[in-house]
């Protein structure tokens, strides 16, 4: 019995020369017919899946690209000319108005030098002849460095400063070879005239204090712009060579003094052919989602029978991903206002406040090939760069840009990632001298009378935005008529590229449409494998059953087939008597 119960039972054709496992093997093939149907549904949400995986990476991809463009310093280049570069060169950012400049440039900013006239004739000569200090004074801060042990040599002495933590970070140590021995040499880090060094103490060291002397002192650049100041013995002074807080947007880097009535001019101009480039780069990366989207959730309907493509119809990739990304693409920018001409040439609001203002549309072919992709009109965008090269920049750059449409009230500051981007409308009330209530957007905002200043509460789009109250006199400011003419408006700006940053971060992150999809689908995939699973099991023990069966009646047939041998032996038998 064990022979033919055992999972090990091979069929020996011993009945009627049947192959039972042959026939076993097809009847669990047709009984498997379920398990491979439950098999196929799995690998189909498996490809699902890695699809939802493909547009993930697509989609980080395109966020690492928009990263990169996501200021109006990244977004837009501009080039700063130097009539004499071995003086002068400059850099500009997004703020830099285009014209031109004159430099003169009367005197470097230099850091404060000290080295001593006396020398020991080697590195390795001692320079201390007992336990000794060292007590300098650098920007007015005195620091002493004690315990400094007999013996110390040149370059012990060198290491020593350029090592302690108190003295690291102001001087360092090095040392000159005259020729007839070694100088030790200590310089300030910084420039300046304010960071003067002055050694006042040597107790120990074969070199005294006054051995020390200044080879160069601590002093500020000094420049002429544009010919201000006009006075001829004054100048506009920093503690640096690279001056970038005198002209707005342009970075100075001061190289060598120029002659009397010689200044450097400097030209700012647009890189149009960079923000060109930039927006081919900002319009390809969209397509290459769009593409993959686009053959996501194809439908053909070449056959008889309209065909879906692995994910047609899937909410989360159609609408919360291609849809939003559409949006974006389509709607007027968050914060900026239509451009409305107030007089002849005359414009109030935003020059460009959509890409469709650009010649950024969306090809509204059905069944061509570039269907659903954005396309550049090259002549209107070269039309619009000419006529305001900033304002395009702007609405693909601005990353939350404060603007006031009215004197009365300033934008100061926002929090990034708590304040929305949108149109704010300010109402605010000031009695006895006193700032005592506002509102934005209707919502209360908490006001600070000593500083003058409203700033949005907490749980609202506003939180944490503030703005400066310029028209102080008593009475209601502003109207809660967004709409009004006397309205008073505050618009925190968000270009394109970093809405779109804002959504690919939803879309992208832990929670979600593309993770929480990608998790649904794991969990049914996961209640598959358990059907699959107990159709295994089951099948198992019906291959079993059948082995079972087959074998005794295998069994049974080879005793039959050996009766029958045995009769037709003794047939023969009684007939040859």
């Amino acid at each position: 019995m064990a022979d033919y119960t055992s999972g090990q039972i091979n069929f020996a054709g011993l009945g009627n020369g049947t192959d039972f496992q042959t026939l076993i093997d097809g009847l669990v093939d047709v009984e498997s017919a379920h398990k491979k149907t439950l098999e196929t549904w799995k690998e189909s949400w498996e490809n699902k899946v890695t699809m939802f995986q493909d547009l993930g990476t697509k989609l980080v991809s395109l966020e690492s690209t928009l990263k990169s463009l996501s200021s109006m310093d990244l977004f837009s280049a501009k080039n700063v000319t130097s009539s004499k570069e071995d003086k002068l060169s400059a850099t500009a950012g997004s703020t830099a108005m285009l014209t031109s400049h004159s430099i003169e440039i009367n005197q470097l900013a230099k850091n404060d030098i000290q080295v001593t006239g006396n020398y020991v004739e080697s590195l390795k000569t001692p320079l201390f002849t007992s336990d000794g200090s060292f007590t300098f004074s650098y920007a007015g801060e005195s620091i002493t460095l004690s315990d400094i042990p007999a013996n110390t040599t040149l370059t012990g002495f060198v290491n020593l400063i350029n090592n302690t933590a108190d003295s690291r970070s102001k001087i360092r140590a090095t040392t000159i070879n005259s020729g007839d021995g070694y100088h030790l040499q200590i310089y300030g880090l910084d420039l300046g005239e304010e960071n003067q060094l002055v050694i006042s103490n040597t107790s120990g060291m074969i070199f005294g204090a006054g051995d020390f002397l200044e080879t160069q002192n601590a002093q500020n650049s000094q420049i002429k712009v544009d010919g201000f100041p006009p006075e001829v013995d004054k100048w506009i002074d920093r503690d640096t060579n690279s001056v970038d807080d005198v002209i707005d947007g342009v970075t100075l880097n001061l190289k060598e003094t120029t002659a009397l009535n010689a200044p450097v001019t400097i030209g700012v101009t647009t890189d149009i052919d960079g923000i060109k480039e930039n927006i081919k780069t900002f319009v390809d990366q969209n397509n290459e989602v769009r593409k993959m989207i686009k053959e996501l959730t194809a439908v053909d309907t070449s056959g008889e029978k309209a065909t879906g493509s692995i994910l047609t119809g899937n909410y989360g990739v159609e609408l919360l991903v291609g849809q939003r990304l559409k949006n974006i693409i389509s709607d007027k920018g968050i914060g900026f206002n239509y451009a409305v001409e107030v007089a002849p040439d005359t414009f109030e609001g935003d020059m460009y406040s959509a890409l469709s203002q650009l010649g950024i549309l969306t090809n509204a072919d059905t069944g061509g090939a570039n269907a659903g992709m954005l396309e550049i009109d090259e002549d209107e965008l070269n039309e619009a760069l000419d006529k305001d090269p900033d304002a395009v920049v702007k609405i693909f750059a601005a990353n939350y840009i404060g603007e006031s449409s009215s004197p009365a009230v300033q934008y100061l500051s926002h929090i990034n990632g708590t304040t929305e981007g949108g149109a704010y409308n300010i109402q605010y009330t000031v009695s006895g001298g006193k700032l005592v209530s506002a509102t934005i957007n209707g919502n209360e905002a908490s006001v600070d009378p000593d500083l003058w200043q409203i700033t949005g509460k907490g749980g609202t789009p506003e939180a944490g935005m503030a703005i400066e109250v310029e028209n102080r006199s008593d009475g209601t400011h502003g109207t809660s008529d967004a709409d009004a003419d006397d309205a008073l408006t505050v618009d925190l700006k968000v270009g394109k590229v970093q809405e779109m940053l804002d959504a690919l971060s939803d879309m992208t992150g832990r929670n979600g449409p593309l993770k929480i999809l990608e998790k649904n689908y794991d969990s049914i995939i996961k209640n598959i494998e358990q059907k699959i699973d107990y159709e295994k099991d089951r099948l198992d023990l019906y291959r079993q059953n059948l082995k079972d069966r087959y074998s005794r009646l295998d069994s049974l047939l080879g005793r039959y087939d050996q009766i029958s041998g045995q009769l037709s032996s003794s047939v023969n038998q009684l007939s040859q008597q």
